[in-house]
């Protein structure tokens, strides 16, 4: 608590500071010797459990203490400049000390505000229930970096970005927060998009030494996610007239890589991959305003008749054997979670069979490639939605049910 109120204290020298550091001497959990970490305090909150878990479940509980939520700017490099982006770290109020991390990569958000920073998240509720910390990163272009274009279905730069988020947020728990423990231990959590992205933090630490031993992996959790978008966008390419359950993930595949690949930007236009009439209706620049969120724009989709594959995107991108069809695979090639490393730590995945958002075969993909790996585990739901299946993923990840 008093570390609490210190931090509170702070807060107006935080907002004029361009960073924050701390004694050399005296090093923050996964950093290096005589470095400390940027991080800039945004806000502090109280969430109190109980308009936690109605935000969250419709239902007010009290589940016990409430819970300091402090949001903040961290460095992240991408290419040859560093990006400023956002995120967040929890605790519960009185907390001294913690062995525990949940680490929660969100959902698809293309509104600006959806966000750990700016709206409660899931394991928010785990960090009250087991005394443990919370650390959640905004995607870059959404939370207090919405002025940056979104990296939408780039898995890996997000899961990179939230790793970033992760060291910072040590280094705010070791200037401000409980205690944590040397021998910590961090679970990755994540559905839809957040799946793939969980993963993708799994894959890292595999390939990077210095990442495995900062996140002290312990589990890793993967719902319904785009874990190869070859294998996702095969499926909604192969049924170009069926009706489809989420249209909006198809503009948001197509400006990933558009966004995220600059040889493939260099070469075409948004009007390369788009039918004229879709390019006509403004639904792009409504998705660049970041004020719709997926279900608002899911429903003017639909409402003006691009809801179908054939509807949306131009036929030189369905054509498999057009350049610029391949050139676009070749990019989303780059972005595959299921090939090219081997997980140590378990890995637990859900998917519902009948997902037609996020097709069972991105994880039938994973599995063959990753065929007897016995840190691998999985449940396949019969039948459920996309939306349907997300809530069942935490209650059998978190709760067992």
């Amino acid at each position: 608590m008093k570390k609490y109120l210190r931090l509170t204290a702070a807060l107006l020298a935080m907002l004029i500071m361009t960073g924050c550091q701390k004694d050399d001497s005296d090093d923050a959990p996964g950093t290096e010797s005589g470095q400390s970490e940027w991080y800039q305090i945004v806000s502090i909150d109280t969430l109190n459990s109980i308009r936690l878990t109605e935000s969250l479940i419709g239902i007010g509980i009290n589940l016990g203490p409430d819970l300091v939520k402090v949001s903040f700017l961290y460095h992240s490099p991408h290419d040859t400049t560093t990006l400023t982006l956002s995120g967040c770290v929890c605790w519960p109020v009185g907390t001294a000390e913690c062995s525990k991390i949940w680490l929660e990569s969100h959902y698809t958000s293309i509104r600006w505000d959806q966000c750990p920073s700016l709206m409660a998240q899931p394991c928010m509720i785990q960090s009250i229930l087991q005394k443990a910390i919370y650390i959640g990163a905004d995607y870059q272009g959404l939370g207090f970096s919405r002025d940056l274009p979104q990296p939408y279905f780039n898995t890996i730069l997000c899961a990179d970005q939230n790793i970033d988020c992760f060291r910072a947020a040590l280094q705010v728990l070791k200037d401000w927060g409980p205690v944590l423990t040397d021998e910590y231990s961090t679970y990755a959590i994540g559905y839809s998009l957040g799946g793939a992205v969980t993963l993708g933090i799994a894959r890292r630490a595999e390939l990077d030494a210095d990442v495995k031993r900062m996140l002290h992996l312990k589990k890793c959790y993967c719902g319904d996610g785009p874990y190869n978008m070859e294998v996702m966008m095969d499926f909604f390419c192969s049924y170009t007239d069926n009706l489809l359950e989420y249209p909006i993930s198809l503009p948001c595949a197509i400006m990933t890589a558009l966004y995220t690949c600059p040889s493939l930007s260099s070469l075409y236009t948004e009007s390369d991959f788009f039918t004229e009439s879709f390019m006509e209706s403004g639904i792009l620049q409504l998705l660049d305003t970041k004020e719709y969120d997926t279900d608002q724009l899911n429903e003017i989709l639909n409402n003006a008749g691009f809801n179908t594959t054939g509807s949306i995107l131009s036929q030189d991108v369905l054509d498999p054997e057009s350049q610029i069809s391949k050139q676009f695979y070749h990019e989303l090639k780059l972005m595959d979670l299921t090939s090219g490393w081997s997980p140590t730590v378990p890995i637990w995945f859900y998917h519902a069979r009948t997902d037609y958002t996020v097709p069972i075969t991105c994880l039938y993909k994973l599995l063959e490639n990753m065929d007897g790996n016995p840190v691998i585990t999985y449940h396949i739901k019969e039948s459920d939605t996309h939306i349907n299946s997300g809530l069942a993923f935490y209650k059998s990840a978190l709760l067992g049910l």
